[in-house]
């Protein structure tokens, strides 16, 4: 017995296929870890590299061409200053400034690796990534926690770009 498919069925099923494909769903990554042993959170974010670009290039009204080698010299100051403007971190509601080691690329990626020292004890902790928010509406900041044995991921979206963590039992 032969099955038969309809010219507009496989049409329909075309177009949803492909719309899947063409649709692009922009988000990033961070992870946040606290390491006891040096006081301090590790904090590695993961973008990919056009959404990056876009962001940084519309803000500074520059093109990074980053992971490439016509990269333009002065990209890490653009992006350390995005960052700051647009990535913050509170612990025990004390703002804290994270320092920018660098980058690394690996495909269409890029990832920033940042370290808050001089944290002894973590009671609290609120995170806010607005990156990205101001070219892409849809833009999805996950956020990805683990402090000791406390792990918890948070979606940040335009509409609501920050999130607190309560690590005391009486919360």
């Amino acid at each position: 017995m032969k099955m038969r498919v309809s010219k507009p069925l496989i049409g329909f099923l075309a177009v949803i296929s492909l719309s899947f494909v063409l649709h692009k769903h922009y988000i990033s990554l961070t992870r946040i870890e606290y390491a006891p042993e040096d006081q301090a959170l590790q904090i590695t974010m993961r973008f990919f590299i056009d959404d990056l670009e876009k962001a940084v290039g519309t803000r500074y009204d520059t093109e990074l061409k980053l992971g490439t080698e016509e990269e333009i010299d002065g990209s890490n100051p653009l992006i350390e200053r995005y960052i700051q403007q647009k990535f913050r971190v509170m612990v025990n509601g004390e703002e804290k400034t994270h320092a920018y080691l660098g980058k690394q690329y690996e495909n269409d990626e890029v990832f920033f690796f940042l370290e808050i020292g001089g944290i002894e004890r973590i009671e609290t902790l609120t995170v806010q990534n607005s990156m990205l928010f101001e070219v892409f509406e849809e833009q999805q900041n996950y956020v990805k926690i683990s402090i000791g044995e406390t792990r918890k991921t948070f979606i940040l979206v335009r509409a609501n770009d920050q999130e607190k963590l309560n690590l005391t039992s009486d919360h």
